[in-house]
């Protein structure tokens, strides 16, 4: 049976009580056996007291380095696993190795494995090359002094005719230079890249058919401008009973689950609350979709 994952970070309250509740209810109600914890430069601000809400509760989780990643980008566009620009691209391998370090870091503070698993991604948008990708997981693997296995989540890739978010290699070129490594589809991701719905169901079935896939994430997009933000963009929208305007139905994400197959790591859920929702509604939106990746019976 996969991990249940959810992206805490995503719905958590900002007062330190709340938060506390949150990640209680997170496992008193069976809704995430595992976390997706971002890293952008450290695992959290306090990392004792994170140790003390993940312990016991939580394990086989993933750190994401997509937080830190677009920061880099921000000050740096040539950053990146597969810059063109070596220098940008050792940069990149240097960090990430940093993020696995830190991963490490946590397993060793919780007394478990926590993190199971590292999601990289094929920065930087628009000067990058399968070269240079294929380079950059050739040195990760190469180092060999961390447990979590690395896996390359999937965002949007370049498209001369939709705008996108990320604008990444394409999920064939990533899938292409990978050797072995596995991926993670991001729902939203996905939809994004072609403006599509049905286009996270088509990656999850490509990567199913060459079994390379290890995770399977649920974040919603919209076609239209809301209340969230701009149309087309990675919001991490509830589900679309909990927000109309999502993309993400129910159907289309037990589609994505059937199509996904027996072999997936994880499963797992990256939604917002609404601004000043209380501990009980935040539960509920992640409550929403994970009802729909566990098992029926």
């Amino acid at each position: 049976m996969p991990e249940i994952i959810v992206s805490a970070h995503a719905t958590m309250p900002r007062e330190r009580g709340d938060q506390e509740s949150f990640y209680a209810g997170l496992a008193e109600r069976d809704l995430a056996t595992a976390l997706e914890i971002p890293y952008a430069d450290s695992i959290h601000e306090d990392p004792a007291w994170f140790a003390t809400q993940v312990r016991g509760r939580f394990r086989h989780g993933v750190v994401t380095a997509l937080p830190g990643t677009v920061r880099r980008l921000a000050d740096d566009p040539a950053f990146g696993l597969a810059s063109t620009d070596d220098q940008g691209r050792r940069a990149a391998v240097e960090w990430i190795t940093e993020v696995r370090q830190a991963a490490e870091d946590l397993n060793q503070l919780t007394g478990e494995e926590t993190v199971s698993f590292v999601h990289v991604h094929s920065a930087p948008g628009m000067r990058a090359s399968a070269d240079a990708f294929q380079r950059s997981l050739a040195d990760l693997e190469a180092d060999d002094r961390f447990r979590a296995e690395v896996v390359i989540e999937h965002c949007d890739a370049y498209s001369p005719i939709f705008p996108g978010d990320k604008r990444f290699l394409s999920l064939i070129t990533e899938l292409a230079v990978a050797d072995d490594c596995g991926f993670a589809i991001s729902w939203g991701s996905s939809a994004l890249e072609w403006q599509n719905p049905d286009r996270p169901r088509q990656h999850v079935e490509i990567l199913a058919e060459a079994g390379r896939l290890r995770g399977l994430v649920f974040s919603g997009v919209a076609a239209i401008d809301t209340r969230w933000g701009r149309a087309w963009t990675d919001l991490h929208l509830p589900l679309s009973i909990d927000e109309p305007t999502s993309l993400m139905t129910p159907q289309r994400v037990t589609d994505c689950v059937s199509s996904a197959g027996d072999r997936v790591a994880y499963l797992g859920a990256r939604v917002k609350a609404p601004a000043g929702a209380n501990v009980e509604t935040r539960l509920k939106v992640v409550a929403s979709v994970v009802d729909l990746l566990k098992p029926r019976d």
